[in-house]
């Protein structure tokens, strides 16, 4: 596992299907996996786009957000507390033990993939943050700031929510574009198409929930570029 071998790199799904798998068997990997990388787990989620597949689980391709929301739901209550239940639609299930618990509190950054108008409103009501694809993102900057005024509205600090970017290009130029914009952090392919070592001087830190965690430039299934680097702040 990565996360046994390094210990600055940021571990995470880019996306894991939840609405493919059992929300009690998920919460408990999702909370293994941060407890053994001590903090570094990034669970990136997605709502899929194979009704074949989604029915091969089990799941109705047009219920497949209110299945998302549920079990992401029924996930947070195992994950923040000792004695969790959960009755809804698609979720049932009464009062269980499940440890260990996340080493972040009150669990790992929750971030959604999706590339409609939509997915900004979910971000704000059961996420913690956007994970656009870099050729479907849109308008960045603009998207930024509606999660931002959809957050004030809910009273959630906007602050809080992380927008990345996956599949993007690792040239300095273009993290800096999206620094300028305002997203987090961005991945790409590693190694890259071209060698970008501007890149890496890029990685940094960042602190989300009061939890300090660092990314790495050591070798991995994807290179982690964090655009707003501590030398930057």
């Amino acid at each position: 596992m990565a996360a046994a071998v390094t210990t600055r790199l940021k571990v995470g799904t880019g996306i894991c299907l939840v609405v493919e798998r059992d929300a009690i068997t998920l919460a408990k990997e999702v909370a293994s996996l941060d407890f053994l990388s001590e903090g570094r787990f990034l669970f990136g989620i997605g709502g899929g786009w194979n009704p074949e597949e989604m029915e091969n689980h089990g799941t109705d391709f047009k219920k497949r957000w209110r299945v998302l929301r549920e079990k992401i739901l029924a996930m947070k209550e195992i994950w923040t507390k000792d004695e969790a239940k959960f009755h809804g639609e698609f979720v049932n299930f009464d009062p269980i033990w499940s440890y260990p618990k996340p080493a972040q509190k009150p669990h790992p950054p929750i971030l959604l993939g999706n590339n409609t108008p939509k997915p900004l409103e979910r971000v704000v009501e059961f996420c913690d943050g956007r994970f656009p694809l870099a050729g479907r993102a849109g308008d960045l900057a603009a998207g930024i700031a509606d999660l931002r005024q959809l957050a004030e509205k809910a009273r959630r600090d906007p602050k809080s929510l992380l927008v990345s970017v996956d599949a993007a290009s690792a040239e300095e130029s273009v993290v800096r574009q999206y620094e300028k914009a305002g997203v987090e952090r961005t991945s790409s392919p590693y190694p890259p198409p071209t060698e970008t070592p501007s890149c890496r001087s890029l990685i940094g830190t960042r602190s989300w929930q009061g939890r300090s965690s660092r990314a790495s430039s050591q070798q991995s299934a994807s290179d982690v570029c964090n655009p707003r680097s501590k030398a930057d702040r």
